[in-house]
């Protein structure tokens, strides 16, 4: 049996990408602690104050993700409605996100969204299942 190049070059990308897909597989199925708390936390922009928002709201995920206890900080943004922020958060312990309150990157957050944002934003708290 012959092997081109070709062949080889695609072999070796898809071995590679499996090995990707475990990492990541094995990093979402770490272990939550049963006291954690899981919440989204969204954020509604006004109309054309979007990218003043997002700006703000990029301004924590680096702070935020090297806070104690923080397990999971991501930010998304909506595909079909560009005013629309939402959080995904998972924390180790009720103190620990209490604490993330507290933080000056948080307590600067209500002056730079002041005038920003509109009614439409919430928290939502989550019970992990499985």
């Amino acid at each position: 049996m012959e092997i081109n190049r070709r062949t080889l070059l695609a072999s070796g990308t898809a071995l590679a990408g499996l090995s990707v897909l475990r990492g990541e597989m094995a990093a979402q199925g770490a272990e939550v602690p049963k006291d954690a708390v899981i919440l989204t936390a969204m954020v509604k922009a006004k109309a054309g104050e979007e990218a003043a928002v997002k700006e703000a709201l990029l301004s924590l995920v680096e702070p935020t993700r090297n806070e104690p206890g923080c397990l999971c900080y991501n930010l998304h943004q909506s595909r079909t409605d560009p005013t629309l922020f939402m959080f995904y958060e998972q924390w180790a312990s009720k103190d620990a996100f209490d604490a993330h309150g507290k933080t000056p990157h948080m307590k600067a957050l209500g002056g730079k969204l002041k005038d920003k944002t509109d009614k439409g934003g919430g928290v939502v708290f989550y019970e992990l299942l499985g």
